[in-house]
């Protein structure tokens, strides 16, 4: 006697397995047309073994092309091992959304680190039209909904800086700097750290210190620090949210000019010289219009 269809004879119908997966029955329909799940079809309906799609779920947690031996705990991975040096961008290009999604997305597809950038941008985009991930105090975790081992090689953050800020959706209505790609790839990663950054630039005083280092090193030396800190359980003091960053590059650019203003500032030409041309225009005029009776 056939297995009845359903939990107990662990052969689920379409309806079963969205429940089961806690997605809408649409997106199973399209997973499943894309033969990304396991699945077999009995009298022209797919039906799908229970078995089976329990290592699916498991093969989407820890992939066998992982360069870790397991997936890491999110709350003990050290951020060096997702932040190399060749992570940071201190002076983006971009000066629009999508421009800085396209450009930290291509910074990790030249490292290795994303195999189909296309995809990759287009998922955050999707995630960025639901609500903006740019939070007060202008800083932003830019990520996706969906992940997929495939197509992110291995887990990583791209930081990326603006000096005169972007345009993001931020709830205070201001502009973002700071700009934190998330392709953790694993949700064991994705929220630990995602809450480890937030702790850790919880402190104006900090992202004030991000905005104004010039070294791309002492970036990623800052960063470094206070993530250990948020690890080993210490509360950062915080300052005045008033606290702005030393170094402003807008101000810096507005001294330079009106130094460079000053010094090819020509001198003014002699009073005298003004005076004598002044003279002899209204000398000429006389004579033209003493000329103008005589003429008649």
């Amino acid at each position: 006697m056939p297995k009845k269809p359903g939990l107990d004879g662990q052969l689920l119908t379409m309806q079963e397995l969205a429940v089961y997966l806690h997605l809408d029955e649409a997106t199973v329909s399209k997973l499943v047309a894309s033969g990304k799940i396991p699945s077999i079809q009995v009298e022209r309906q797919w039906r799908f073994k229970r078995q089976a799609i329990d290592q699916w779920i498991t093969d989407q947690l820890v992939g066998d092309d992982e360069s870790f031996t397991d997936v890491p705990d999110g709350m003990k991975l050290p951020l060096e091992d997702l932040l190399p040096d060749q992570a940071l961008i201190t002076n983006l290009r971009s000066n629009a959304p999508i421009s800085v999604i396209e450009e930290l997305a291509a910074r990790a597809y030249t490292n290795g680190w994303l195999s189909d950038k296309p995809w990759f941008v287009g998922a955050v985009v999707e995630r960025e039209s639901l609500a903006s991930t740019a939070m007060d105090g202008g800083v932003a975790f830019l990520h996706t909904r969906a992940k997929d081992k495939g197509k992110i090689a291995r887990p990583f953050i791209i930081v990326g800086r603006s000096w005169k800020g972007i345009e993001f959706g931020a709830p205070d209505g201001k502009p973002t700097f700071l700009f934190f790609l998330l392709g953790l790839k694993y949700d064991r990663l994705h929220l630990p750290i995602l809450g480890r950054l937030a702790r850790a630039l919880r402190n104006p005083a900090t992202i004030a210190k991000l905005r104004s280092l010039q070294s791309p090193d002492q970036v990623r030396a800052l960063l470094l620090k206070e993530d250990a800190q948020v690890r080993a359980g210490i509360v950062p003091e915080i300052q005045a949210a008033a606290f702005q960053p030393t170094l402003d590059r807008t101000l810096r650019l507005r001294a330079i000019r009106r130094l460079q203003a000053a010094k090819s500032k020509p001198d003014p030409p002699p009073p005298k010289k003004s005076r004598a041309k002044s003279a002899a225009a209204k000398a000429k005029s006389a004579a033209k219009a003493a000329a103008k009776p005589a003429a008649k």
